[in-house]
């Protein structure tokens, strides 16, 4: 009896000993299997707002201003992902400063209503236009983002704020976020903290001491020529820095017209593996309503890490989207659509909804996104709602 009591005590032993896995693994009948983690970014472009969208939104009757109609086509490409972010390309300096939009853009603060309905969790602040209300506008606007918990990185109220690095920690893997521009227009910055300027010293500190802390860090900077859909040698060697400095994502934004994107092999002492860069996103709501100005994407990216190797960039898509200003009524009307799910209306719902130069301008836009970003033709005949970006 003792013998077989001592029998199972080390059976039990042995079991729980065997079993018990290493960081990052699970266990499953009495086999160590590595655990798998997910995050699902949604990602857009440019957000502005210029005097025809203001204009639009406001009601004389009561005074104020309503947003809500412009993402509500495309706000359920952000549901059910884990973080959702955009580039901010404009102020909130408030009402008694006059409402402008270019070249100096201070946005009515019920826009910020639109942006959280439509699902935002983190916006960069820093582009060109982030000193377009001064100092004090660049604060209340940062104090806005902070009243309706929407977090941001890029511009800061002091030096220990902008000495702190965003972090989220999202099913298990730890982000960082990081953004900076190339410039303010050439309005001066009067306190260095305020606006994260491209200077390389800076950026690769701040990069490196992200990767000390984070599984995954993503940088957001402003950079290219304007309207131009081909990155320039001086920003791509500025996009390598930010890889070789400990980056593993690279979302970009200002030509305000899309730019290529490449799986980006990257290898942080912590392994080889799939980074990912993004040259523009272009606009993703403006007035800038000419082409290919007004064509643009949501990209979802899936970043997963198995057991203990680094994260990976494991799948990215995009949905083509359309921002459309003016309705069939030929009145000025900013909405955001689905370009598959325009082209793939009824024909007397399209009439209903589009000017026939906008239904001709969407079979464009298809063609200047899939076919552009897929660097392969995809004909009409075979569109999809999204599309998958292979390696």
């Amino acid at each position: 009896m003792r013998k077989k009591i001592f029998l199972l005590i080390i059976s039990c032993f042995l079991f729980t000993s065997c079993a018990k896995a290493e960081p990052g693994y699970s266990v499953s009948a009495g086999l160590s299997k590595p655990m798998i983690k997910q995050v699902t970014l949604a990602v857009v472009g440019d957000i502005m707002v210029h005097d025809y969208q203001y204009n639009e939104a406001y009601d004389p009757m009561t005074g104020t201003y309503d947003f809500m109609h412009n993402f509500q086509d495309v706000k359920k490409y952000f549901d059910g992902y884990d973080l959702v972010l955009g580039n901010l390309e404009l102020t909130f300096g408030g009402k008694e400063r006059g409402y402008s939009s270019y070249p100096c853009f201070n946005t009515p603060d019920e826009f910020l209503d639109a942006i959280k309905d439509a699902g935002f969790d983190i916006l960069t602040t820093a582009n060109n236009h982030s000193m377009d209300t001064g100092k004090q506008g660049l604060i209340r606007t940062l104090d806005k983002l902070d009243e309706y918990g929407i977090a941001h990185m890029g511009t800061y109220r002091s030096a220990e704020e902008r000495d702190k690095i965003l972090y989220k920690n999202v099913n298990g893997i730890k982000f960082a976020f990081l953004s900076y521009t190339y410039g303010t227009n050439g309005i001066a910055v009067p306190d260095a903290y305020l606006v994260n300027l491209i200077d390389n010293e800076q950026m690769v500190d701040d990069i490196k001491r992200a990767r000390e802390n984070a599984d995954v860090v993503v940088v957001m900077p402003h950079l290219g020529n304007e309207y131009e859909t081909y990155p320039k040698n001086i920003f791509q060697d500025w996009t390598d820095l930010m890889f070789l400095s400990g980056a593993d994502i690279v979302l970009a934004s200002h030509p305000h017209v899309l730019q290529p994107m490449e799986y980006v092999r990257v290898d942080h002492g912590d392994g080889a593996h799939d980074g990912f860069i993004i040259y523009s996103l272009g606009n993703f709501i403006s007035s800038q309503t000419t082409p290919p100005r007004n064509a643009s994407i949501v990209l979802h990216l899936t970043v997963e890490k198995v057991g203990n190797e680094p994260p990976n960039v494991k799948e990215v898509s995009f949905v083509p989207i359309w921002t459309q200003f003016r309705n069939a009524q030929e009145k000025n009307h900013f909405v955001v659509r689905s370009v598959y799910e325009m082209l793939t209306l009824e024909q007397s719902e399209k009439d209903r909804l589009l000017r026939k130069i906008d239904q001709a301008r969407l079979v464009e836009v298809h063609e200047e996104t899939a076919s552009f970003l897929l660097n392969r033709k995809v004909p009409l005949s075979e569109i999809q709602e999204e599309y998958v970006f292979e390696k």
